[in-house]
């Protein structure tokens, strides 16, 4: 089986996966942030903690992402769904119409991710204050969360819809455009640590020289020589496993 074979395989199984619980499970992005944000809220109020439904969801995220890496972020977030097949969209229309796209330089990327943590930090910022509801208001998966749910009252969140609609273009622009550079849900979990098994490591002397097909098939331009510092935005879709030339070759 060729490299090809092996990425369309991975790639009709993610978005399998996704199509199932963005079918069953389509708020549980929104629900579990909504944990982060109860909690903090509490927090601000010098309140103990209570396991709510959403705080419960949000450990249990988090417990996942300890043990295999951010595996909710590649195949469970349906926000992160959304974007994949935006940017596959975009990808066949560029196909066909033979015209691309505006790219964002890979140089961008790296300090474009930080952008993430700055709203990470705002968010907790407002629930600490006891501002939360401007969050509510305000953020694109709130309207996000209302869509699927498929309630398009969205009268009192334009600036959301706004916000949503600037989101799905940088979606069509860049792949995971929302998950590296804006979403706060994923910040948290690239903070968390990781068990030693799941970690992204270079393969030292066993790597090829020059070779960087996982950094060209990495949706969040992560590279092996920097993996020990940014290990944190792998997002573990699995496709560097799956194009090391290293792992094929050993393999045959």
């Amino acid at each position: 089986m060729n490299i090809k074979e092996k990425i369309r395989i991975l790639k009709i199984f993610r978005v399998i996966v996704q199509i199932i619980f963005f079918i069953f499970m389509p708020s549980l992005f929104s629900q579990a942030f909504a944990g982060v944000k109860e909690a903090v809220a509490l927090i601000g109020k010098g309140e103990n903690l209570i396991l709510s439904d959403f705080v419960i969801k949000l450990l249990i995220l988090c417990t996942v992402t300890i043990i295999f890496g951010r595996i909710f972020c590649g195949f469970v977030c349906s926000f992160g769904a959304v974007g994949d097949w935006f940017y596959m969209l975009s990808e066949f229309i560029q196909k066909k119409t033979g015209r691309k796209l505006p790219v964002i330089p890979s140089k961008w990327q790296v300090y474009l991710q930080k952008l993430k943590y700055i709203v990470l930090i705002c968010v907790i910022g407002f629930c600490f204050l006891g501002k939360g509801e401007y969050v509510t208001k305000y953020s694109p998966w709130t309207v996000f969360s209302l869509i699927t749910s498929r309630n398009f009252k969205l009268g009192a969140y334009i600036t959301g819809v706004v916000l949503l609609l600037l989101i799905v273009v940088g979606m069509m622009l860049k792949e995971r455009f929302f998950c590296q550079f804006l979403c706060p849900l994923g910040a948290v979990f690239s903070l968390l640590p990781k068990l030693p098994i799941f970690h992204v490591k270079k393969k030292g002397q066993q790597c090829f020289d020059r070779c960087s097909a996982c950094t060209n098939r990495c949706p969040v331009h992560l590279k092996y020589d920097e993996a020990d510092i940014r290990d944190g935005e792998c997002i573990s879709c699995g496709r560097c496993f799956v194009v090391c030339p290293h792992r094929i070759k050993k393999n045959k």
